[in-house]
């Protein structure tokens, strides 16, 4: 779930970010709204998300998904408007000098510069949301948080420590695995 929300949040942010980019937004009302939008789903807390959509959807897998997908997917809009503003706007400004479309701006001026920051924070949001989807798990009563939760509350802490060590080995794992590929893209 963490890495389908990630992966999905990284979908929804890269279009909401170049339309929310000072340097790529073409109205200023999308913009503040996809400002607005992003800044208010990143400013809720995810144990906050969790329950809110806990009383919507009940205890299930939609309720995790649907907190990491919210959270994460303000975040990385916030980060990949700024990295658009930082990293693209000399491409933009000259290709738009050169009379090209908005399209193929994007395409050939915008996404090449920014792509390789845009996958480095898709790596660092997973690694974020598997050590999350524990937490969302305890409080929605699904996943490996329920079984860390059921363990522990009764009394079977061997278990419950083998749940940890697991989500320390994954979690070491996708941080050497995404450490790799950033060198590989950066």
């Amino acid at each position: 779930i963490a890495v389908v929300a990630s992966t999905a949040a990284f979908c929804i942010a890269c279009i909401a970010a170049l339309a929310g980019s000072q340097t790529t937004g073409r109205s200023i009302g999308l913009r503040i709204i996809c400002t607005g939008i992003a800044s208010f789903f990143r400013n809720i807390p995810l144990p906050a998300w969790s329950i809110l959509l806990l009383l919507s959807f009940r205890q299930n897998a939609v309720t995790g998904f649907f907190a990491l997908l919210f959270i994460t997917a303000g975040h990385l809009t916030r980060a990949f408007a700024e990295i658009i503003d930082c990293h693209a706007e000399e491409s933009h400004t000259a290709l738009q000098a050169a009379g090209v479309s908005y399209l193929p701006i994007i395409i050939h001026g915008v996404l090449p510069n920014t792509l390789p920051l845009f996958i480095s924070w898709l790596l660092y949001a997973i690694e974020t949301n598997v050590r999350d989807s524990a937490l969302i798990g305890i409080l929605t009563g699904t996943g490996i948080g329920f079984l860390f939760n059921l363990y522990f509350k009764s009394f079977r802490y061997s278990e419950a420590g083998l749940i940890i060590c697991i989500l320390m080995i994954i979690v070491l794992a996708i941080d050497t695995l995404s450490n790799a590929i950033r060198r590989i893209l950066l």
